[in-house]
């Protein structure tokens, strides 16, 4: 018996002197905002959790469904990464931040630091298949339907459309369209509204993001006039990663393996598309009913795996918006950059 104990104690022994891989057992676990509805543009973030490359790098995470779009406009918050633990609503530690959301994050109501790109454009759009519209120009005098979280003040999408994405195809886009956001109720069977708009003449074209143009086009129910990458590919993040300024400014290790996780779970998933899709799915962060070739195409678009310098991108996205008139400041983008970005190894 004896001997039984003085094997137990060394095992014991040796296991608090090795400890847990990377620390594990003693670090604090991490809250992670995503996005519930599954958009394609997040399975690098997907792939995060569901792959284990948090921990990869020693660290706990628990990853919490972040408030729906509806309830974060009708409440009037800056981001999506409020979730709802049993201490109540909260802010998570980090997660997914659009760069559309910077206008937020310059009046001071983001209590978080950009680390990193995600990826490039998700948004397209979409015009009937039959449709004579073969160019932006040919939308002039008519109705681009967009989702309602995409407008001012949560969104910048609609902005961006208006005076930049669409602008530089050549259309003077806030004097010759007429853009409508469409009814909530509409998204559940969006397929289904976007194809009646078309049939009766609601509107010539609508502005959607990943996965739902592959999904249409999948359905032959419209087609890609123009996507948001056509002037932002290459040039400028759609989506950032962000953690708390507090984690950042006092515990820079843990941060940076928090932005490093994320940065190679975004290359992974460029680099294998297909089976960050599968992943996804099958932990349940992605639609099952989405068509996998589908996505894949949508993630092969993206750019996951781009080597694009955040503080460059950031750079660009601050003096497009600031130049659109969406964000106000009397300082330079490059200032905004030092304020709101840090360098993560």
């Amino acid at each position: 018996m004896r001997r039984f104990i003085a094997v137990i104690m060394t095992m014991g022994l040796v296991y608090l002197l090795c400890g847990a891989p990377n620390g594990v057992a003693d670090e604090k676990t991490f809250i992670m905002g995503y996005d519930p509805t599954g958009p394609a543009c997040h399975l690098g973030q997907y792939a995060a959790l569901a792959k284990g490359f948090f921990a990869e790098e020693g660290l706990r995470v628990r990853g919490i469904a972040a408030l729906d779009n509806r309830t974060a406009v009708s409440e009037g918050r800056s981001h999506r990464l409020w979730v709802k633990t049993d201490a109540g609503l909260t802010e998570a530690d980090f997660g997914y931040f659009d760069t559309d959301q910077l206008h937020h994050m310059v009046a001071g109501n983001v209590d978080y630091y950009i680390v990193d790109g995600n990826h490039f454009g998700c948004w397209s759009v979409m015009v009937a298949p039959d449709a004579p519209v073969q160019s932006p120009a040919d939308l002039k005098g008519k109705t681009i339907e967009i989702l309602p979280y995409a407008v001012e003040p949560f969104l910048l999408h609609g902005h961006m459309w208006l005076h930049h994405w669409l602008k530089a195809p050549g259309l003077d886009a806030p004097r010759d369209i007429t853009l409508m956001t469409m009814p909530w109720e509409a998204l559940p069977s969006l397929n289904d509204y976007v194809a009646e708009g078309f049939k009766t003449g609601k509107f010539a074209a609508v502005a959607v993001g990943e996965p739902r143009p592959s999904l249409m086009e999948d359905k032959h129910i419209a087609r890609r006039l123009v996507t948001q990458n056509d002037t932002t590919y290459n040039n400028e993040y759609c989506c950032l990663t962000v953690i708390k300024r507090a984690i950042v400014d006092n515990d820079p290790e843990t941060a940076a393996k928090i932005a490093r996780a994320f940065r190679h779970a975004r290359e992974w998933a460029g680099q294998h598309p297909r089976e960050a899709v599968l992943a996804a799915q099958a932990a349940g962060y992605y639609g099952a009913a989405v068509p996998v070739e589908a996505s894949v195409k949508a993630v092969k678009s993206l750019g996951f795996d781009s080597q694009l310098d955040p503080a460059l991108a950031l750079e660009r996205a601050f003096k497009t918006r600031i130049e659109s008139g969406a964000i106000k400041t009397d300082k330079t983008p490059q200032e905004l950059v030092r304020l709101y970005y840090r360098k993560l190894e």
